[in-house]
């Protein structure tokens, strides 16, 4: 089963199975950077120049971002679609940065939300900084990228732009009304994550599309390979946070719960569990019990129930669907790229 490759001792040691995978990462971090590392970096040239400020605190904090580069994963899927469709110009660079500052801003409003305390293995902006200022900074790297894009001149993009904004905003807010929802859906759940996620990825991936005014099928199948791309990468996310460790994600692991959010492997514990395991998680949600014993439990039954190699699992498929998606387009070393990218996806440990 795919969850078998995350589980310590049941197929490689763990001591093996971290060499493998850091080995995988390094291979796809230089395979990257082997084909837009130019690009990449005049993306972070770009977000410096623009999250500098003569003003304090918001310097401070602009170049606290600028440092916290996380996996940049969506400006380089944005770039290396375009290689593979053949793009030649270099808006693509200020695209990328446009929609990492969109991820940017939400990341940093998630962990006011959420009371998060670290991001990326680093104080959160509003930990470090208070929440006052922290939601003022968020304001200010989303109306930056708005600002941004409207520079560019008018195109489809700027419709694409505030409409994956919408969409991002409106999955953040559903969810936060969601929360510690057990008659949540899976349906539901899937709704939540193409608007929180996946229809940033969307965006990113069709961006060279809009800018070469490629073909509709060419759009299409870029926009159907980030979308799905999208979900099976949130889907993992959810997994992870389960089996994952601090130090690993960035960010306390076990602690989607505690936040109130139901998410796939929790759902499909509730659906194919125990009497006794579902009993046990609505005490958990109405009594707010949520101490490191208890969220251990939770992910013990998660695990026992299968509810983890069923969700990684649909998460397969998903991938898969990406990959399907892309096959009409140029055969190239960037499509080439695109295709074991889902793999990467499912297998990452962050």
């Amino acid at each position: 089963m795919l969850w078998a490759f995350f589980e310590g001792g049941r197929v490689l040691s763990a001591r093996l199975r971290g060499l493998v995978q850091r080995a995988d990462l390094v291979n796809m971090s230089n395979r990257v950077k082997a084909l837009v590392g130019d690009e990449l970096s005049r993306v972070e040239a770009e977000m410096a120049e623009h999250l500098h400020s003569p003003f304090s605190p918001v310097a401070e904090m602009g170049a606290y971002l600028a440092a916290s580069r996380g996996k940049r994963l969506r400006p380089s899927i944005l770039l290396l679609c375009g290689k593979t469709i053949g793009y030649e110009g270099s808006l693509d660079v200020t695209y990328a940065a446009i929609f990492e500052f969109i991820h940017t801003a939400t990341l940093i409003h998630d962990d006011i939300v959420d009371q998060a305390l670290l991001r990326r293995g680093r104080a959160s902006l509003s930990s470090r900084w208070g929440q006052e200022q922290a939601v003022l900074m968020g304001d200010r790297v989303f109306v930056m990228a708005m600002d941004l894009a409207i520079k560019q001149g008018w195109s489809s993009l700027l419709p694409l732009i505030s409409e994956t904004t919408l969409r991002l905003i409106e999955g953040e807010l559903i969810q936060s009304h969601r929360k510690w929802d057990l008659a949540l859906r899976r349906e539901d759940n899937l709704e939540i994550i193409r608007k929180k996620t996946a229809y940033l990825f969307s965006a990113c991936a069709a961006t060279s599309a809009h800018l070469m005014e490629a073909p509709e099928p060419t759009r299409k199948a870029l926009e159907d390979y980030g979308l799905n791309l999208g979900i099976a990468f949130q889907m993992v996310d959810d997994c992870l946070d389960f089996v994952s460790n601090e130090e690993t994600l960035g960010k306390p692991a076990g602690n989607d719960l505690k936040e109130g959010k139901i998410t796939l492997p929790l759902l499909l514990l509730l659906q194919h569990g125990t009497p006794e395991d579902k009993a046990f998680i609505e005490a958990v949600v109405a009594s707010h019990r949520f101490d490191p014993d208890t969220l251990h439990e939770v992910t013990e039954r998660v695990k026992r129930a299968g509810a983890l190699d069923e969700a990684l699992e649909i998460a397969g498929a998903f991938a898969a669907a990406a990959r399907d998606a892309i096959r009409p387009l140029p055969d190239n070393a960037a499509h080439d790229l695109l295709d074991v990218m889902p793999d990467y996806i499912l297998h990452r440990r962050f």
